[in-house]
């Protein structure tokens, strides 16, 4: 499971260190953004902070198997969430973009859980 957490630390870790450094890049490039909205640099920097926190945390869980139960569980607050949170719009609304939210926001948004669960058993 250690390189899944480094994956799923890096993917989300570069995502938020892009939405720091480029929110309006970042807001024009990945695809279905642009469909939300107007771009809002201040909230996308924000939002940054909480996927690289997240990042931060599995890369730290996949170097201390002591820690890292409660470390998945604290990066599983803010990726669950939001994976949630687009779960329940793709429900509601019945969006075209099933695919890409479940490749870009699901997946990588619920896969600390299956980490968190395995570990949990062990």
């Amino acid at each position: 499971m250690r390189w899944l957490l480094i994956l799923l630390g890096l993917w989300h870790g570069v995502n938020g260190v892009w939405m720091i450094l480029r929110p309006l890049g970042w807001f024009a490039t990945v695809p279905g953004v642009a469909d939300t909205g107007a771009a809002n640099a201040h909230f996308i920097t924000d939002v940054g902070l909480g996927f690289l926190a997240a990042g931060g945390a599995l890369l730290l869980a996949a170097q201390r198997p002591a820690a890292q139960g409660a470390l998945v569980l604290v990066a599983l607050v803010f990726l669950g969430g939001h994976g949630l949170f687009h779960l329940f719009g793709l429900i509601a609304h019945s969006s075209g973009g099933f695919m890409r939210d479940t490749l870009l926001i699901l997946l990588p948004g619920f896969l600390p859980l299956v980490v968190y669960l395995k570990g949990a058993r062990a």
